[in-house]
């Protein structure tokens, strides 16, 4: 019988399936991955085991026991430890003091009676955390703190220990040492659950994965398997078939490449957050008019490049000019007065407005708000259809193409776009497709992260992939597309 068993599983928000009839099973003495695309539903499926998350269906058992109903405390109780996606520790106590928090909980829950300073200790020194033990957890660099509440979690003499991508701010060094902690911890028998976006981490690591894709268990098994696996690869990458681009041409224009008219320029480009650089060295071009791919699994600094484009992060050094103009340190109000526009990850607009409102938002310094609406109807007909709506009550593809409706009304010169398709039915995300490939036609250079990597190529003029912070390879999509199976899925 498996430690941890979840059995047909459901949850839903509102009209959403977050959680589609699970059925995951954890081993004792075992690494198992979950993994799979942005929005899949794993966080909802680790909140669900430690019980932050209710089901709609479905049960939950834990060393035979129907957990289900049990509070997290009662969980935690039982032995089910957990690390946060987002780092959760105490950042005004030391490390050792951390430490000592989970310890002294658990020698008041089990038999073992060391004193708390024995145990932190112990595993201060096992997770190579006590040459800073006395330092205070904020002034630690970020991949540090991470080991910090993995420790903590330890602390707790855990059975089962989830954790949410414990590698994120770890150098290359420190995840290979986490990766052979983990090994090492579930000899102890120790059964750990690992929610990881480093697939070369995740495949080194685990010993079975479960594959989850929009809130599917869609392939489970030993890692050369699922790397193999046509589904998971095309969860990963999506369709490789040449999405069906009918739109007719807006307007006839030549797209100048990047070495004959340069919309975005980057060089040397350094930038993170807090004492995290997860831009190491950026060179980049984009030309006027150009579309380009910027591909990579999650993690690889895509969305923080777009950050640096964007004006929403300042690079720490290198150079970033926008139409031959040095624009180091300007804000997103001075790009955007530019022509530069964004659409963000998770939709740019605002939910408890109807989509009129949304776009009457755009004519607040001036401009002609019947011309903006006529616009947007015009590009976006099923917008037309639904005006006094909620924004926030659209289909996730309405709300794209509001997003989208928002940002053309500004006339940009360039567009950055981040995961248009997440969280989006096939069927939608090509007719999303459809539109950026007019967009592109109009001559707007374009910028776009995307999840589904086969699909956006058919409308890019260039692909880059980016792996640990770095841009590995730039070319036409036909040369970067042979490469995306290895770097989506942990070859590389």
């Amino acid at each position: 019988m498996a430690l941890l068993e979840v059995h047909d599983v459901s949850v839903r928000f509102g009209g959403l399936a977050a959680l589609s009839e699970v059925e995951l099973a954890v081993e004792s003495g075992v690494v198992t991955g979950l993994i799979g695309p942005n929005g899949a539903g794993k966080t909802t499926l680790f909140n669900v085991i430690t019980g932050l998350q209710r089901t709609n269906t479905g049960s939950v058992r834990f060393a035979g026991t129907d957990i289900t109903t049990m509070k997290p405390h009662r969980r935690a109780s039982l032995g089910i430890a957990r690390t946060f996606q987002r780092l959760e520790v105490f950042g005004s106590l030391s490390v050792r003091e951390n430490v000592l928090v989970a310890a002294e909980m658990r020698r008041h829950r089990d038999a073992d009676r060391r004193p708390a300073q024995e145990i932190a200790d112990a595993l201060l020194e096992r997770v190579e955390l006590d040459q800073v033990a006395d330092a205070r957890v904020d002034t630690l660099p970020t991949g540090t703190g991470r080991i910090v509440e993995l420790a903590r979690a330890l602390a707790t003499a855990p059975r089962l220990l989830l954790l949410d991508e414990p590698s994120s701010g770890l150098n290359q060094h420190e995840t290979e040492a986490l990766s052979r902690l983990l090994v090492d911890l579930v000899n102890d028998d120790l059964a750990v659950l690992l929610v990881e976006h480093d697939m070369p981490f995740v495949m080194s690591t685990c010993s079975y994965i479960h594959v989850l894709d929009f809130g599917t268990v869609i392939a489970s098994g030993p890692p050369a398997t699922v790397q193999a696996d046509p589904s998971v690869i095309a969860a990963y990458l999506g369709d490789d078939q040449p999405a069906r681009v009918t739109s007719p041409p807006t307007a006839p224009h030549t797209r100048l490449g990047p070495a004959d008219s340069p919309a975005l320029v980057l060089r040397d480009v350094h930038a993170g957050y807090g004492n995290i650089e997860v831009l190491h060295g950026i060179d980049l071009a984009v030309g006027t008019g150009e579309v380009l791919a910027l591909l990579g699994a999650n993690g690889a600094g895509k969305s923080t490049l777009l950050k640096v484009l964007s004006g929403q992060i300042t690079p720490r050094a290198g150079e970033y000019e926008l139409f031959g103009t040095a624009v180091n340190g300007a804000g997103p109000d001075a790009l955007a007065r530019a022509g530069l526009c964004t659409i963000p990850e998770g939709r740019g607009i605002f939910r408890n407005l109807t989509v009129l409102e949304n776009l009457r938002m755009l004519t607040h310094t001036g401009g002609d708000f019947g011309a903006v609406v006529e616009r947007a109807f015009a590009q976006f007909p099923r917008l037309a259809e639904r005006p006094r709506q909620t924004a926030g009550t659209l289909s996730g593809g309405e709300q794209q193409m509001l997003a989208l409706a928002r940002a053309l009304a500004t006339d940009p010169h360039v567009l950055l776009l981040d995961e248009l398709s997440m969280g989006l039915a096939p069927l939608v995300v090509e007719e999303l497709y459809e539109i950026v490939a007019a967009i592109a036609r109009g001559g707007v250079t374009t910028v776009i992260v995307e999840q589904f990597a086969h699909g956006i190529l058919h409308v890019a003029d260039r692909a880059a992939i980016m792996l640990h912070g770095r841009i590995e390879e730039i070319g036409t999509p036909s040369d970067v597309a042979a490469e995306l199976a290895s770097v989506y899925l942990g070859d590389r």
